[in-house]
Formats: C-alpha cells, sequence, structure tokens
C-alpha cells in the first residue's frame, strides 16, 4: 500500500514493449537499478510499469537491444501540473472565491422575525437599531442571550425569545402575551366639550352635569356635560364634587359647506412601445446595471419612464445569504398628453363627488335635513359650491384640568 502512494507521488507510466531482445532488455534494467513491475507477457509484446523520471534513462537500453516502447497510459501527481498551469486563472478563481465566501459567512446579510403579531416588523428594526444591530454587522459581536433579555425588558408582552443564526440569517423570534390586561388609568375625569357650531336638538345625559339643552346655540369650545358633579349637604350648599368622565348623546343641528373644483385641462398618461428590460447586481451597497450601456447603443436616453423592479438575494445552500442582489429592472416609457373636458363631463364629476359626499354622510348615521348645490363655471374650469343642513352627532371629551377644579371649588367657598 506505501509502495502504490509512492508511486503515485512520483509519477508512473505503463508501457509497452516488442522486440527479439526482451530478455536483455529487463536485464540491462536490473543492472542499472532500474525499476520494474507488474510485468505481464503477451505473445511477442509485454506491459509493464516503469516511474516517470526513470522512462528517460530506458532510451539507450531500447536502442541498444532494438526494444519498442510506447506509453499506454500515465497516471500521478506530476501528470497534473500541466493541466493546473493552463487553468491557472480558473483555480484561482476558486481559491479567491472560497476565502470571500469565509469571509463574508462571518457577517450577518439577512434578518427575520418570527412570531410578532402585535409588534410590527418597523418596531423590532428599531430595537435592533438601538442595539446597534443591522446588516453587516460581525456575528460574534452579537450577544445572543443579552439581546433576549433587553428585548423582553423592552417590549413588555413579549413572553419568550429566542435569536439565533442560520448561516449569515438572523433569526428574532418572540412569543407574545395574547391575553392584555387592561391598564389601569387615574384620570381626572373628562368634560364634553363641543367641536362644531350649531343648534342642540336633543341631549341625553348618562354621567355628568348637563351644561345646555335642547334649543341652545353652540360655538366651538363650549362645554355640553361638565364631568365634575357637585355634593350637596343638609344645607343645600355645595361641600365638594365627584370627578366622572362624562357620558351623554347630544345631537345638533348644523350647515355642512362642501366646495370643490375641477381643471378644463387634465394630464393623462400615454405609454410608447419603447419598454426596457435591464438586468442589474447590487454587491456590498453599490448597484450596477446595464441601463448606461443600453442608451449608449440606443444613443438615447429612457425617459420619463415607470420603474418596477424584481430583486433576489443571492443564496447558497439555503442558508447562506450573501450580499449580493440581483434582478430585473423593467422600465415603461410613457409621456403626457393634455385632454380637455366637456362642460357636460365637468359637471357629471362634480355632482358624483356631491353625491359621494352624501352618501358618505348617510353611513354615518347623519340625517339630512336640507341641501342646496351650485355648478359655476370659471376662468380654470368648474367649481361646485354645496351646503348641507344636517343633524348628527357631536362633542368631544376632553380632560378635566386641576385649575377648573379649583376654580369650581373656589366658587363654592
Amino acid at each position: 500500500m506505501q509502495n502504490n502512494y509512492i508511486r503515485y507521488i512520483k509519477g508512473c507510466l505503463i508501457i509497452k514493449l516488442g522486440g527479439d531482445y526482451l530478455e536483455r532488455f529487463f536485464n540491462m534494467c536490473r543492472m542499472h537499478n532500474i525499476e520494474l513491475w507488474n510485468i505481464q507477457r503477451d505473445n511477442e509484446t509485454c506491459i509493464c510499469e516503469v516511474y516517470a523520471a526513470d522512462f528517460r534513462r530506458l532510451v539507450p537500453f531500447l536502442k541498444k537491444t532494438g526494444t519498442r516502447a510506447k506509453v499506454v497510459k500515465k497516471s500521478g501527481i506530476p501528470f497534473y501540473f500541466p493541466f493546473i498551469k493552463k487553468r491557472i486563472i480558473f483555480f484561482a478563481g476558486v481559491v479567491a472565491c472560497l476565502v470571500m465566501l469565509n469571509f463574508v459567512t462571518g457577517y450577518v446579510w439577512a434578518i427575520e422575525y418570527v412570531g410578532n403579531i402585535q409588534i410590527s416588523d418597523d418596531e423590532m428594526t428599531d430595537f435592533l437599531k438601538e442595539e446597534n444591530i443591522h446588516y453587516g454587522i460581525r456575528k460574534d459581536s452579537i450577544n445572543c442571550d443579552e439581546e433576549e433579555k433587553r428585548l423582553r425588558k423592552h417590549f413588555e408582552n413579549v413572553t419568550w425569545t429566542s435569536i439565533y443564526f442560520e448561516g449569515t440569517k438572523l433569526y428574532v423570534e418572540v412569543k407574545e402575551n395574547e391575553k392584555t390586561e387592561p391598564v389601569e388609568t387615574k384620570g381626572r375625569g373628562t368634560n364634553i366639550v363641543a367641536n362644531e357650531a350649531g343648534v342642540i336638538t336633543s341631549i341625553v345625559t348618562r354621567n355628568g352635569v348637563p351644561m345646555v339643552k335642547a334649543g341652545d346655540r353652540l360655538e366651538i369650545g363650549d362645554v355640553l356635560v361638565s364631568g365634575c358633579v357637585p355634593i350637596y349637604n343638609e344645607e343645600q350648599l355645595i361641600s365638594g364634587y365627584h370627578i366622572y368622565d362624562a357620558d351623554a348623546d347630544i345631537w345638533i343641528q348644523t350647515l355642512m359647506e362642501c366646495n370643490d373644483s375641477i381643471q378644463r385641462t387634465y394630464p393623462v398618461i400615454c405609454y410608447t412601445e419603447n419598454d426596457t428590460n435591464v438586468g442589474f447586481l447590487e454587491a456590498f451597497g453599490h448597484h450596477f446595471d446595464a441601463l448606461p450601456v443600453y442608451e449608449f447603443l440606443l444613443g438615447k436616453k429612457v425617459s420619463p419612464y415607470e420603474t418596477v423592479t424584481e430583486k433576489k438575494q443571492l443564496i447558497l445552500l439555503d442558508s447562506i445569504y450573501l450580499p449580493v442582489y440581483y434582478g430585473k429592472i423593467s422600465k415603461k416609457e410613457y409621456y403626457i398628453k393634455y385632454m380637455t373636458y366637456t362642460q357636460e363631463e365637468m359637471e357629471t364629476l362634480l355632482s358624483d363627488w356631491f353625491e359621494k359626499i352624501l352618501s358618505g354622510l348617510n353611513e354615518k348615521g347623519v340625517q339630512i335635513v336640507e341641501k342646496s348645490v351650485k355648478i359655476v363655471e370659471n376662468r380654470d374650469g368648474m367649481e361646485i359650491n354645496g351646503s348641507v343642513l344636517v343633524i348628527k352627532s357631536t362633542g368631544e371629551h376632553v380632560d378635566i384640568i386641576k385649575t377648573e377644579q379649583d376654580d369650581e371649588e373656589t366658587e363654592k367657598e
């Protein structure tokens, strides 16, 4: 077995010998310490093996004995060097790729979030940025155990975390608490305040003290229901206040203005047939595409155009994500053409817009009492001026500030 290894390293030849004095030839090889092995006799010829370095030493003996020699097969390491020499660039590229692959696999080139429902991917990304974890960071600079603890501390509804690597991809896996406990807040109470002007049509108070009645006219900011409920003593004097969140159904009648306009001319995008599809490559943050070459060959720029990009990341063995992206850029060339509406078209568009406004009010439960609309033509096109008298729910909750409570207590005293 050891001789086989030595013969493979030194290189061997299988040769075919023919002639009338083969025995004399073998004797001369033996006298000059030239090793021949695996000698096989075949009628008038012999097949044997010899070291590649000894083959040239056989030439004088071949001539002296009149023996013919033919190389049948070559084997061993020395015979691979010419092959490697001819393809040195290929093998150098293979070595360079292996070195580069070993380098890039030490970094994070993809991040995926698993199990997050209540927490968005953007929030998870912002957290990682705060921890200085981003694309292109070395994997050995991330302490997964410490980051898991910080993640659970940062998001209170996260009950379990796992941060791990698969190839060059970082996985952030979380489990969230499905049962959300109500947050106890110590409020100061709220008032219901008018957020639009109008006339009260009805008011039904469930909690708090009503400050208006049906038929009263309101202005924006007026208090409709107060959350400060007075406490009376035996002498029917105010001895204090209970603070609540005011609650009531309040309906007012108010006038809504609906105005819009439309230009007589409008732009239309018209696509040409000069579509362009080019490939692109992104590596380590640098972008390369074939559009400049295309523009040079075409002799003009493709502009303006709409762009659709299909982008994929280079992945090796399903887990090694590399900082290399490739894909296709589709560019559709177009030009802008200006068209003109007719008077009937403008009236139809504005009328449809006004009808959508009314339909939206009906869907919200707003009662329409009266409506009026006027469409007039102006210098640039046409405009619509509409007004709708409606009965709708109103009021917004505003926190009761401390100064307001103090003023009321002062008035009590």
